[in-house]
């Protein structure tokens, strides 16, 4: 052991002592980071677009994330109004119950008087007892899920601020991030191919996916405005988030009103509904606007998209729709990284190099913008 050296062997201990610790206290924030990088990655076009029309990056960071917020809060406002529309429709009640809606509770048990064995008395009695009961026992029950809800909403509150500043300056330093990811990388050009093929992995499985979504819940609004459904917006938000779910698909949300109005006997928009979402919300999407957003070489079997998407959400919960697509997207790029690359003994050394200077040039070009073009 000529070259051993206690110092710098203690130095290595302490760093991996520390860079443990480190993780360790950061697990907690594991999924945030996660979130963040993604969230950054989607809307990193939006910023690059902005950066061609202002020299500002925080500025250009800015508008994105103002644009998604102000979507969102606009969209609960409305989601919020209709709920307290319903509710309030709901709670009115009938003029024709309005008398024993009034009455007090030993009146309502009189009403039942010739039925029962038990006088009306007692059995009030027993009623109020029963329920002095329930509040007894069931109030320190209630008092802590309020404070469990209370600290669980402090928390989401906390990852949220966190996720929106994460996601701002990973848009500000995208350029340094995208120039340095190659430098982690023991060979640069195989570094360049795989950072590539990744991209274009997940360009399909996120922003295209994503876009494909949105412009399906944007059709079915309009689909659902034309064809006379109330609250056509927030159906068409909410066909936005089920077609985010591969598993349940844009079908439930029309298959379902579809449904409700062959129960009112209204079978034209039952129809209607049924035909023209299969065409505008299953086949259009599918077939027409995904592969027009989708470059041809990032084209992804539905079975493996599928999988991605939901296999994980049965191991590790509702994350697991972000983690499986960034695992099978990972490993699909290191796969297609070695086919481009070649493994063939008799491959030579310059068709070995010619097949990555192709990729590896282009990935030079683009390394400034880290989603996509």
């Amino acid at each position: 052991m000529k070259n051993y050296d206690p110092v710098k062997a203690t130095y290595v201990v302490i760093f991996i002592l520390v860079s443990l610790y480190t993780l360790y206290i950061t697990s907690a924030f594991f999924y945030v980071i996660i979130l963040s990088a993604l969230f950054a990655y989607v809307i990193h076009p939006v910023y690059s677009f902005c950066l061609r029309f202002l020299k500002s990056k925080q500025i250009c960071a800015m508008i994105p994330l103002v644009a998604v917020f102000l979507l969102i809060a606009s969209s609960g406002v409305v989601i919020l109004k209709a709920l307290m529309s319903e509710i309030s429709r709901i709670l009115e009640i009938p003029n024709t119950l309005n008398g024993f809606a009034n009455m007090d509770l030993r009146q309502m048990v009189g009403l039942f008087e010739p039925i029962i064995q038990t006088h009306p008395g007692k059995l009030t009695d027993s009623i109020g007892e029963y329920l002095n009961t329930l509040v007894t026992d069931y109030v320190p029950e209630i008092q802590n899920n309020i404070v469990q809800i209370s600290t669980d909403l402090s928390v989401l509150i906390i990852e949220l601020i966190v996720i929106v500043v994460l996601t701002y300056y990973l848009l500000v330093e995208s350029e340094t991030i995208a120039a340095e990811l190659t430098s982690l990388f023991p060979d640069r050009k195989v570094g360049m191919v795989f950072l590539e093929e990744l991209n274009y992995i997940y360009q399909s499985l996120f922003v295209v996916y994503l876009l494909t979504c949105l412009a399906t819940g944007i059709i079915a609004g309009l689909l659902y405005w034309v064809l006379g459904v109330p609250y056509s917006l927030i159906w068409g938000i909410l066909t936005f988030i089920m077609a985010l779910l591969p598993v349940v698909g844009a079908g439930t949300v029309y298959g379902l009103l579809a449904i409700y109005y062959v129960l009112v006997a209204d079978y034209f928009t039952a129809g209607a509904l049924f035909f023209l979402g299969i065409i505008f919300l299953n086949l259009i999407p599918d077939f027409v606007i995904r592969p027009k957003l989708a470059r041809s070489r990032a084209a992804i079997h539905p079975a493996i998209t599928l999988i991605a998407f939901a296999a994980p959400v049965f191991v590790i919960g509702p994350i697991g729709i972000i983690i499986g697509p960034l695992t099978y997207g990972f490993l699909l790029a290191a796969l297609r990284t070695k086919k481009i690359i070649g493994t063939s003994p008799v491959q030579t050394e310059s068709s070995t190099a010619g097949a990555i200077e192709g990729p590896a040039k282009r990935a030079v070009e683009k390394s400034v913008e880290l989603p996509v073009d």
